[in-house]
């Protein structure tokens, strides 16, 4: 592994340690209802005019650069405008992720309908998806139970085929960029198909099954547009491509956030052990809508991201003030690093990693 690298503290680690390794005993003492008081009552408050208007802002971006890849006569600049309307296209989805938590924009009524908006722009049921997104957040790192988890314990990566391990290692470092992708049609895009396998909740049951409705409108009623203003068929075709690159930048997201974090019995009510804040610039946080402030994020879901910069400072010297780390990197750092990894997998009972190398020697 890595060595460690320091940011602005001792304790402030880049790459979070890099590891999965069981949590220190001496961090016993910081709680997360404790972290949760530093949080002013203001910071709960969405700021709702400035948010509106930075969704429609991006919105109209998506949909402008999208319309200026169906009319370019050049193929490339054709694809330069796809890859930038599928840019915001993923910055759309940063925003439904604000609006599931409810966080993003007051009344709720307003909150929920960006959220089904933007959540369908980007290929993904509104209801099943925050169903997902809701058991993530609740079991961070934990084994199976969390749908992004992004490691395999040591006797799941040996009961797959050869075939997998070789789809898992290749999603792992040279296209990890992808991995949300290949999770997408995993785990999200079947999810209304197969409710009964994913909760046993009536309420929950019948909201995906409203959604999927709404999902399939809102789907035919964009590209009905398009095809009305005589683009045919060419709008479905842009779509699935901006939705891939969408994926593909949360994709970069998804492990800068949680991967090669500790999964020991402690992340039930210490969530900053399992969540990376990393800093990437006033640009990228735009586009990201500061979801990567995600040590925050974890530590209480319910503040909108606008706010998450504010509470930071506070959050931050709390947790190092109490002796346990907080995790902190540049995006571009952790990928170069992360990338260069080698391929682990843990042991099930005692966190332990092994490399793939001793592992298959020990087979």
């Amino acid at each position: 592994m890595s060595n460690n690298l320091l940011i602005d503290s001792d304790r402030t680690t880049s790459i979070s340690s890099l590891s999965t390794r069981p949590i220190q005993k001496e961090s016993e003492g910081l709680t997360q209802n404790e972290l949760r008081k530093l949080i002013p009552a203001s910071s709960f408050n969405p700021p709702s005019v400035m948010n509106f208007f930075s969704s429609v802002l991006k919105i109209s971006l998506f949909v402008g650069f999208f319309w200026l890849a169906l009319v370019a006569q050049s193929i490339w600049l054709s694809a330069l405008f796809t890859l930038i309307s599928g840019i915001f296209l993923f910055s759309l989805g940063t925003v439904g992720h604000d609006c599931g938590h409810g966080a993003h924009i007051r009344p709720r009524w307003l909150n929920e309908t960006v959220g089904q908006i933007c959540m369908m722009l980007h290929g993904l049921p509104y209801a099943g998806w925050k169903h997902s997104h809701n058991t993530h957040h609740a079991n961070t790192n934990k084994g199976g139970a969390d749908p992004d988890r992004l490691w395999l314990y040591s006797d799941e990566y040996l009961a797959m085929p050869k075939v997998g391990q070789f789809f898992w290692r290749l999603f792992q470092k040279e296209f990890y960029w992808m991995s949300a992708v290949g999770h997408y049609f995993r785990s999200m895009l079947p999810w209304s198909f197969i409710i009964h396998t994913k909760t046993t909740k009536e309420s929950e049951i019948r909201a995906c099954r409203q959604d999927l409705i709404l999902f399939f409108a809102g789907l035919i009623t964009f590209h009905s547009i398009w095809f009305l203003a005589g683009f045919g068929f060419k709008s479905l075709i842009f779509h699935a491509i901006t939705i891939i690159i969408a994926l593909s930048c949360l994709s970069v997201y998804v492990r800068t956030e949680h991967y090669l974090l500790s999964n020991g019995e402690d992340v039930d009510v210490k969530p900053w052990l399992t969540s990376r804040t990393f800093l990437q610039g006033p640009i990228m946080d735009f586009i990201s809508t500061n979801l990567n402030y995600h040590v925050e994020h974890h530590i209480c879901q319910t503040v909108p991201h606008a706010n998450l910069p504010a509470i930071r400072p506070s959050i931050k010297r709390h947790i190092l003030e109490s002796g346990q780390p907080y995790h902190e990197d540049t995006l571009w750092n952790f990928m170069k690093i992360a990338f260069n990894q080698e391929f682990f997998v843990l042991e099930r009972n005692t966190f332990k990693e092994i490399p793939l190398s001793q592992l298959q020697v020990s087979k």
